[in-house]
């Protein structure tokens, strides 16, 4: 079975923001504190000579049209005409080919692409849904909203977040960077309900010394990236040392190696592999290897994506040591491409073969802004 063709698409859904802002450029750049109600996903689309179509997804948002260019010229030729019924042999000589543009960044977010279409490629060639293929063992899974940032209006937060509880949804994400407002809302919660903070790197060390304190007396589970850079390890080694605050990271790591460092040394309470960002399936697998040796820190995947990182990340919880939820993007979409994003807060996994990533042909056409 070798790949005959291969096709980039970016898709950009519209959705209702909670919040108007009215300048500032981070806004541009940041999904959690975005201007522009938009978010761009690039699919990437594998076919086999033998008639198998298999899905993938790379990380981008506004650095997208790099990756596609890099998927365009540089990884598409590579990757067709080889024989991809060997995924890790595949993946390896990849990998190796293009060691010298960078162990991370969008090179590694094209190869993620390709990766999760090759998995999808190889279950529905089993006749398996990707979850049995990996040996999971769990056909339904928790969500968790990961709300955008309202900007520290606590009233609007609770209202949000107390609608999200009346739907059973138990573990909750705030993109929130106002310490008083957090611990408020994180008071007003039931006790049954988790609440995860992710800054977006928004704190100096100094002021998360004196933040992280309050919020665990306020009962945050985590706060993931409380201060830049992201990867700086060793800074928040001494943050969660010096103020008991679990701490989350991982989104923004450029490659395994910096997971299996972090789970030898103990460096993290919370580690945040994004499919679609380090590697793809292949890569998260071995970081579930590592922790079997070292399960010194809880595995939770990162997932900002709503195509098939969404649906690959699904899969990979189920074969995740413990029974963790799913971060899903709570954006209000107005329309959603496939049938995964009908949101509920407990997910049964696609019974179909492979990813069960199954888009809406006419969406995707709608939705398109570029093609590779």
């Amino acid at each position: 079975m070798r790949i005959a063709q291969i096709d980039s698409i970016i898709v950009r859904l519209p959705y209702k923001p909670v919040v108007r802002r009215a300048s500032g450029k981070e806004g541009a750049f940041n999904a959690a504190r975005a201007l522009s109600p938009t978010l761009d996903a690039l699919l990437v689309r594998v076919e086999t000579d033998n008639g198998y179509v298999g899905w993938g997804e790379a990380f981008g948002h506004a650095c997208n049209p790099a990756t596609m260019a890099l998927l365009t010229e540089r990884v598409s030729p590579f990757f067709r005409g080889e024989a991809c019924d060997d995924i890790s042999a595949l993946m390896a000589k990849a990998h190796y080919a293009f060691h010298s543009y960078g162990r991370g960044g969008i090179m590694m977010y094209a190869l993620s692409a390709l990766d999760i279409a090759l998995w999808d490629i190889r279950a529905k060639a089993e006749n398996l849904p990707l979850w049995q293929l990996l040996g999971g063992t769990r056909a339904q899974i928790e969500l968790y909203p990961s709300i955008p940032s309202y900007d520290g209006d606590v009233g609007q937060l609770l209202t949000c977040i107390n609608a999200l509880v009346h739907q059973g949804y138990r573990s909750i994400k705030l993109h929130e960077r106002q310490p008083a407002a957090i611990a408020t809302v994180c008071r007003e919660m039931p006790d049954n309900v988790v609440l995860m903070v992710d800054t977006n790197c928004a704190w100096s060390e100094e002021e998360a010394r004196d933040i992280l304190p309050a919020l665990l007396e306020a009962g945050v589970s985590f706060v993931e990236e409380p201060t830049f850079p992201p990867e700086n390890i060793s800074r928040l080694q001494r943050l969660k040392q010096c103020t008991g605050m679990p701490i989350a990271a991982g989104e923004n790591f450029n490659n395994s190696e910096e997971f299996l460092l972090s789970l030898e040394h103990g460096w993290l309470d919370v580690l945040q592999p994004s499919v679609a960002k380090i590697g793809g399936i292949s890569t998260v697998l071995d970081i579930i290897a590592a922790h079997a040796e070292h399960p010194c820190a809880t595995l939770l995947p990162h997932c900002f994506y709503y195509g098939p990182g969404l649906a690959a990340s699904a899969h990979l919880i189920s074969v995740m040591p413990s029974n963790v939820p799913l971060e899903v993007p709570w954006l209000a979409f107005e329309q959603q491409l496939h049938p995964l994003m009908h949101y509920q807060p407990v997910m049964a996994l696609p019974d179909v073969p492979g990813l069960g990533f199954a888009p809406d042909a006419t969406l995707i056409d709608r939705f398109t802004i570029a093609r590779g």
